[in-house]
């Protein structure tokens, strides 16, 4: 991994999850930071969505997000000059958009059998994301 204070793991993480309120990395004027602002507003929805039907199209919502971030890399990774970190990397966001994409996945499973507690320990998993991406955020 290229060195920059903070591992590409953990920045691909906090913008996996849509939580990175401020940073120079993704910005909201950018098509990534756009696509994780659609997946933080849907996820946000979810707190006054009011029906399983509801949740289960913000989920979806964020699904779509998340597959569009693909098309898309951090803005950082145009300073990654060594080809071969810089596939690391990518293929290391990747994996982490995908692993984002299979946890929604398994919320969305979660609210089609209208099972809370199957709900909550999808929550569960993406909350312990968004921590680990703070925690190394907020560290850097």
């Amino acid at each position: 991994m290229v060195n920059f204070g903070f591992s590409i793991k953990t920045l691909a993480v906090v913008f996996a999850m849509g939580m990175a309120t401020t940073t120079p990395v993704v910005g909201d004027d950018t098509p990534l930071g756009k696509e994780m602002d659609g997946l933080s507003g849907a996820l946000k929805g979810l707190r006054k969505a009011e029906s399983w039907a509801a949740k289960v199209a913000l989920v979806q919502e964020g699904q779509v997000a998340t597959l569009n971030s693909l098309k898309h890399l951090p803005v950082m990774f145009k300073y990654i000059t060594d080809l071969a970190e810089k596939k690391k990397a990518t293929a290391d966001y990747k994996r982490l958009i995908g692993l984002t994409y299979v946890g929604l996945c398994e919320l969305e499973m979660a609210f089609l059998a209208e099972d809370e507690d199957q709900a909550d320990a999808a929550i569960d998993k993406l909350k312990e994301l968004k921590k680990e991406g703070h925690r190394a955020y907020i560290e850097e």
